[in-house]
């Protein structure tokens, strides 16, 4: 049995990880705390965990104070942080992640069954992801990946010929937004091309990750609107709790169109989805990553996207991604044409770029 700390100060939140928890084999609640100093107290007595769950708004220590202390101490317990949506949460959510946390989960918003059942799933699959535990997780047939998986040829219904330009997309989830800082500042406020980004994320939290990054980079970096044009030296990150993607206007430019279409395979954001809407643009050249995260998000996309695009994919090798789903997914089923540690990313991308005319 694993055992958990859950550290936040409400009692009715308590209880329901509690209670979540205690219905695993896996999982036991060894402990709980209301606030960080509590928290940090059972481990100076030399507690072990092997997972905290970490609230960010508590009184006398909040969820960042807590994870710069453990820090201090050299802790390496991985932590993951039950946010509010609310915007004082977003921010130091965001700021939780730089500091180390393993993932967050948003908190439910009513106590209905359905927003219940659907943290219950969150909560238990990232505990078992954080700890490197298997949970009735399938097994993939890569050699029979694209075949079963590959979307209808309708969905373009004529090739430009004459398209031109390149466009860079990225993709990442558990660990991505860490793994962003470590790629989008790199860039040079002249780097030539437009780049999208999608991140696993609900609403609310994207406008924090974006201003986050833009804070740290050359370039500007957004977080997706409804008919926001396109441009050089721009990062556009996709909304959260929603779906972007890119069409060709009648100018000859792009915007983005941001929808609350339904999720695809539980995601929205959802890779997948951009990729596949970038088939139609004028680009004639995608240079795509991607980076960490739980699942196979993009390998769709990128499978149906080469069909009308030249496409570059590089993968985050193993040993730098916090999860190694998604790069795995992409390299396993034969569409990543290079593999490179997170550190360098986006010096592949560059080199990419500059081997032809954008």
């Amino acid at each position: 049995m694993k055992k958990v700390l859950i550290i936040d100060d409400s009692a009715l939140m308590r209880r329901l990880m509690s209670d979540i928890i205690k219905e695993d084999k896996g999982l036991e609640v060894s402990d709980m705390a209301k606030n960080g100093e509590e928290g940090l107290a059972l481990l100076d007595e030399g507690r072990h965990y092997d997972l905290i769950l970490l609230d960010i708004n508590m009184p006398k220590m909040n969820g960042v104070v807590f994870l710069e202390h453990i820090l201090e101490r050299g802790l390496t317990t991985r932590v993951i942080i039950v946010s509010s949506i609310a915007s004082r949460s977003t921010h130091e959510t965001i700021r939780a992640l730089e500091l180390g946390a393993f993932d967050f989960i948003k908190k439910p918003g009513s106590s209905s069954g359905k927003t219940t059942d659907e943290f219950k799933y969150q909560l238990l699959s990232k505990c078992y992801l954080a700890i490197g535990l298997e949970r009735g997780s399938e097994k993939v047939d890569w050699k029979n990946y694209l075949g079963k998986n590959s979307v209808s040829n309708t969905f373009v219904s004529k090739v430009d010929k004459k398209a031109k330009g390149t466009l860079v997309f990225i993709a990442c989830s558990t660990g991505g937004p860490q793994s962003l800082q470590q790629v989008i500042p790199k860039f040079s406020k002249d780097f030539p091309c437009p780049i999208l980004v999608v991140q696993h994320m609900p609403a609310g939290f994207t406008r924090s990750l974006a201003g986050r990054l833009n804070e740290m980079s050359s370039l500007t970096v957004m977080e997706t609107s409804d008919g926001q044009k396109v441009e050089p030296g721009h990062v556009y990150l996709a909304k959260g709790g929603h779906q972007s993607y890119l069409v060709q206007d009648n100018a000859f430019g792009h915007e983005i169109r941001v929808t609350t279409d339904p999720p695809r395979n539980a995601l929205r954001p959802c890779a997948d989805v951009l990729l596949e809407s970038l088939a139609e643009t004028g680009y004639r050249r995608i240079i795509c990553a991607v980076l960490t995260g739980m699942g196979d998000d993009g390998t769709r996309g990128l499978a149906y996207l080469r069909q009308y695009k030249e496409i570059t994919v590089i993968g985050q090798d193993e040993k730098t991604s916090v999860v190694y789903g998604m790069p795995k997914a992409a390299k396993m089923a034969g569409l990543v044409d290079e593999v490179v540690a997170l550190q360098d990313v986006a010096g592949a991308i560059m080199d990419k770029v500059k081997e032809i005319p954008v």
